[in-house]
């Protein structure tokens, strides 16, 4: 014989169905919360943070950034160490780069050391610009004998550089030993 339910009956099993099927949805839709079975946490690649780079050796010639101007777009023909007609003037920027440069050997090195071009972080490339010549200062001897133990001899060059560049660097190098990059910190 079945038996009958009570009308209270079937609506109390209703709601603890109800309350059961609500309560596996919650606790369902929390356990990413809660991390009950976490999985390994993702390593990271470690943080590579270069730091700048003013001073390099070359065999045996040290290189070291003594000076770095930006210029601006005008090189004023008052300011030339020798006789200039006019200003000079470019649509984007000159950067006058200054070295040091210093034979930490025991013997003469003669020539076969210079500061070559400009790199952005873009991997844009701006040569030695040859018409600022006369702003260049005479005390510049780029390329000369270096005698060992002496001062360091300076390298004056000045380049014209786009505007939006930045991230600069300038090569230097030896002959026949090889080259490296200082930070212009520009």
């Amino acid at each position: 014989m079945p038996e009958e339910f009570s009308r209270e009956q079937i609506i109390l099993g209703i709601i603890i169905v109800a309350l059961l099927a609500i309560s596996f949805f919650l606790i369902k839709s929390m356990l990413p919360e809660l991390n009950i079975n976490p999985s390994p946490p993702e390593e990271s690649p470690p943080s590579i943070i270069e730091e700048p780079v003013y001073e390099v050796k070359i065999g045996d010639v040290k290189f070291r950034i003594k000076e770095v101007k930006d210029r601006g777009n005008k090189l004023s023909a008052v300011d030339a160490y020798s006789w200039r007609p006019s200003d000079l003037i470019t649509t984007e920027k000159f950067i006058e780069v200054t070295i040091e440069v210093q034979n930490i050997g025991t013997k003469d090195i003669k020539g076969g050391w210079d500061m070559k071009n400009i790199f952005d972080k873009e991997g844009r490339e701006f040569a030695p610009y040859p018409e600022a010549l006369p702003w260049v200062s005479p005390d510049s001897d780029c390329g000369a004998i270096l005698k060992p133990g002496f001062s360091p001899t300076l390298c004056t060059k000045i380049y014209e550089v786009a505007k939006i560049s930045s991230g600069l660097r300038v090569q230097v190098n030896v002959r026949n030993v090889g080259s490296d990059y200082l930070d212009l910190g520009i």
